[in-house]
């Protein structure tokens, strides 16, 4: 079972690297607007969290077999049996809710930075320069 749990950790780690990647990348892009690019790393954030939970709330005994972590898996090192496939989700259920609730916590500081960025007297009349009408 040790295995199995160790798979499902670097799975699910492998995952949220790509997802971290791809919101480094989008707030990176947005970099002129500092509050807007924390909000769309939040959103980026809180998205995979429910993503996670989804998962979750998805997996069943059955559904264990069909998972990625599973087939990564030889033959010989699967757990055997109804019982050891009942721990082997509980094992997996643990290791994506634990990143579910990193990926919460990581969206709500990005959220209140977005909004303490935004409440700053620089970033008000940075507001007032880009938002000016023309003519």
């Amino acid at each position: 079972m040790d295995a199995f749990r160790r798979f499902a950790f670097f799975t699910v780690a492998r995952d949220a690297s790509f997802v971290a990647l791809a919101a480094a990348t989008l707030m990176l892009a947005f970099s002129f607007a500092p509050p807007f690019a924390l909000a769309i790393g939040a959103n980026i954030a809180l998205v995979y969290a429910i993503g996670l939970l989804l998962r979750v709330a998805c997996l069943t005994d059955e559904g264990i077999v069909r998972t990625e972590v599973w087939r990564i898996l030889k033959p010989q090192e699967r757990p055997a049996g109804e019982s050891a496939q009942r721990t082997a989700k509980d094992d997996l259920q643990v290791v994506l809710l634990q990143f579910a609730e990193a990926a919460a916590g990581i969206a709500i500081a990005l959220y209140c930075s977005s909004l303490m960025l935004s409440l700053s007297k620089e970033a008000r009349s940075l507001h007032a320069v880009v938002s000016a009408p023309l003519g």
